[in-house]
């Protein structure tokens, strides 16, 4: 389940983390509840009460960081993640380490489903200085949230020791700890930007063919699947097999495919009993899972197995399909009709209680004849093969099995039947594994795209009929007042501004149901939903934005360049574009080709990393859409500082000589601080005239707050709302005029024209602009 790997031993030595891949839940402390009780995030709320001092990410925890000088302990987990159950046991609930937590640090818990930009930056700070990702994530940040260290699951032990040398090195090796900060930054501000300019044309119809062969070379030929353990079902590889399959007839496609899916549909990491698939397998015979389910997993894979029923004629995949959506169905849908989240991979601290059986309990249940079938079919003639209990499986096919029985398949899985409503009945009495009844809307498109898809291709009504309810909640709920997108709600309450792929997700399952229903109102709501991505989180560069240039407290602006267990967001919004561009307005197609011409080097340098954009490139095409598309000009004017920075002053009613200039930025700009740091960075500067005739002024600038912009040492700049005390020689006279000569730069690199702005004498600070 995890291994040890040495970590940051140049930072502390000897210290030793655990590198994971998910879990979570615990007991409760009776010594109240901190700042978490208020949250909705289930995750959150199962850590209220902890004896650590926990703040959630915001302007709150950040403030007082910087006013004690102290450095962030960030953990970021969510509600279904094992590991995350072990460390709130061992550790978060431990006093003596909430006490070193609560003296030395600002601690700071954060939902990595609640706020994945969050996740996707301190992610990649963690794979950049371990080599490894999982949860849950323990970083260590600088109160201007520059990470320093990062681990995943550590033992009490290690826990305390890193706290202690931590505060050690903050207090006596400072700039150790800023100069590894800015060299971290250096490096994420390169690895969540595109990595070259864009190409001229689409990529060819040969990358799709070399992605094929990618995945080929880490493919099992055995029991499918793609790499060494754990191994995931990755869908996107999935999709762009049966993709490829279907336009080129490749025999290689389609056995990768067949295999993977016959493997997963067979092995433990389906639940034969109930439906749905688990996380992940941690055995290349997809036998022993990770026993979480989670909805975008199976949204995916009810898609994936739905297409390929269609394509193969295949029965086994028609219910495997119908197995997951009556799941969804059973277990996994709100009085509303929106999707909840998650389903816990322990029960009681066991993991897997739930779901595993033994010999003495399936007699208890079965007849002997029932009984004899089961074991044949399900594995249960050998030794158990988890703890003393067993994972059902099928080892050997589903057709070797009935010949061998002497049953045709549909007779043996119509005998199985009344097994498994009798085994399911008895596991509803089992206590459960906690649910996460949290509303994602990306999670809740890519289902709706998925039931509606299946609906249509296996004639099931009542899938269209679930699609649409919950995408007419979503539409109710996941909308602020003003009607903008946001994403994520529970308990009927929508809060945080929709990110790339709640857009793009969205936008597909209209999509979908548009082509099943032929409704317009999904028709309208997703053209709607295509210009408010592209008006919200176009790049002019190429490709979307993952989150709003107004999020605050974000140090980079995340950008994927690679699938995953989800599809990157860029790959999605291409697919979601070519949707509408095929169906309602071929403008759309203009950004899906300046997308796909932007992330263009990506695919040719490593054709595998984004099998999902793959397989909405080869429906661009399909699409018989425009090449040469690009998005269509508007009126355009290069924004300069005047646009980001204004300034105000106040003269002192105690001396007229004297006034305080008061600076105001956009969320997520700076001006350099003065001296400026470097000699080529261009200081901000207040000057002061009358009519034609300059002033004399001494201002008294501030220092400013350090901010590692990839150069060598830490800049120093000016945020809103900084200060400039300045006294004039004589006087204020009535015809004053100050000004401020100032550059703006974003937090995240990109810096706009100096300017030279006038500053307003109308007295103090109102809001930034």
């Amino acid at each position: 389940m995890f291994r040890l790997i040495p970590l940051l031993r140049r930072i502390l030595p000897g210290l030793v983390a655990l590198t994971l891949v998910v879990g979570l839940v615990s007991a409760a402390q009776p010594q109240g509840q901190n700042r978490l009780a208020t949250e909705s995030s289930p995750y959150l709320l199962q850590h209220a009460d902890n004896p650590v001092d926990w703040y959630p990410w915001g302007e709150a925890a950040f403030v007082r960081a910087r006013e004690e000088d102290k450095f962030i302990f960030l953990s970021v987990g969510y509600s279904t993640c094992h590991w995350c159950h072990v460390m709130k046991r061992e550790s978060f609930s431990d006093p003596d380490i909430a006490a070193l937590l609560n003296e030395h640090a600002v601690s700071v818990k954060v939902d990595r489903e609640e706020r994945p930009d969050v996740d996707a930056i301190y992610m990649t700070a963690q794979q950049l200085m371990t080599g490894r990702g999982g949860w849950p994530m323990t970083l260590l940040l600088t109160p201007e949230l520059e990470p320093f260290f990062a681990a995943v699951y550590l033992p009490p032990g290690q826990l305390r020791e890193l706290i202690l040398r931590a505060q050690t090195m903050w207090e006596e090796e400072r700039g150790v700890i800023e100069r590894r900060a800015a060299r971290v930054m250096a490096q994420m501000h390169r690895a969540t930007g595109l990595p070259d300019a864009a190409a001229e044309r689409l990529p060819g119809t040969e990358v799709r063919a070399r992605a094929v062969a990618a995945l080929a070379g880490t493919f099992d030929p055995f029991d499918g699947g793609f790499g060494p353990p754990p191994r995931f079902p990755l869908p996107s590889n999935l999709q762009l097999l049966l993709s490829h399959d279907r336009i080129s007839g490749d025999a290689g496609s389609r056995e990768m495919l067949t295999t993977t899916l016959d493997g997963m549909a067979r092995g433990g990491i389906f639940d034969q009993v109930g439906g749905g698939f688990h996380r992940y397998a941690t055995d290349p015979q997809w036998l022993v899972p990770h026993f979480e389910k989670m909805l975008y997993d199976n949204a995916q894979l009810l898609h994936v197995y739905a297409r390929a029923w269609e394509h193969t004629d295949d029965p086994d995949y028609r219910r495997v399909a119908e197995s997951i959506a009556a799941w969804v169905q059973r277990e996994m849908t709100g009085p509303d009709g929106l999707f909840y989240s998650a389903r816990d991979a322990e029960v009681a601290g066991k993991e897997g209680a739930s779901y595993v059986w033994t010999r003495a309990q399936l007699r208890e249940l079965l007849t002997e004849t029932e009984y004899d079938l089961a074991t044949r079919v399900w594995g249960l003639t050998g030794p158990p093969n988890f703890d003393e209990a067993y994972i059902l499986h099928w080892p050997r096919d589903p057709a070797e099995t009935a010949t061998a029985m002497d049953l045709t398949v549909a007779e043996l899985h119509e005998r199985l039947e009344r097994i498994r409503v009798k085994l399911l009945t008895a596991r509803e009495r089992r206590p459960q594994p906690q649910l996460d009844d949290k509303a994602v809307t990306a999670w809740n498109g890519m289902m709706i795209e998925a039931l509606a898809h299946a609906g249509e291709v296996l004639e099931r009504e009542d899938y269209i009929q679930r699609a649409e309810r919950a995408a007419a909640a979503l539409l109710e709920v996941l909308r602020d007042e003003d009607g903008r997108l946001l994403h994520v709600a529970r308990a009927g309450r929508g809060r945080i501004a929709a990110y790339l792929d709640d857009y793009a997700a969205v936008i597909l399952g209209l999509l979908a149901l548009d082509r099943t229903t032929d409704a317009p109102r999904w028709r309208a709501a997703a053209e709607s939903l295509g210009d408010a991505m592209i008006d919200t989180l176009w790049d002019p560069a190429g490709g979307f934005h993952y989150a709003e240039a107004s999020v605050d407290h974000l140090i980079v602006r995340p950008r994927a360049s690679r699938d995953g267990a989800m599809p990157a967001p860029n790959s999605l919004a291409v697919r979601a574009l070519v949707g509408l561009a095929r169906q309602i307005d071929a403008r759309f197609a203009g950004h899906a080709a300046a997308t796909l011409r932007a992330y263009a080097p990506v695919l040719e340098d490593d054709p595998a990393a984004m099998p999902h954009m793959l397989w909405a490139l080869a429906e661009y095409r399909a699409a018989g859409l425009d090449e040469q598309a690009a998005p269509m000009p508007v009126e355009y004017t290069p924004p300069d500082t005047a646009d980001v920075v204004r300034a105000r002053a106040r003269v002192d009613d105690t001396d007229p000589r004297r006034l305080v200039v008061t600076l105001q930025l956009k969320p997520g700009w700076h001006v350099n601080a003065t001296p400026a740091s470097l000699d080529f960075l261009i200081p901000t500067r207040v000057r002061a005239r009358s009519g034609d005739r300059a002033l004399e002024l001494v201002a008294d600038y501030p220092a400013g707050r350090p901010l590692a912009a990839g150069f060598e040492r830490p800049i120093r700049v000016y945020d809103d709302g900084v200060r400039i005390p300045v006294r004039l020689a004589r006087p204020a006279p009535e015809a004053l005029e100050l000004s401020l000569h100032a550059q703006a730069c974003s937090d995240d690199g990109q810096c706009l024209a100096p300017a030279e702005l006038r500053v307003d004498m109308g007295g103090d600070s109102g809001p930034a602009p």
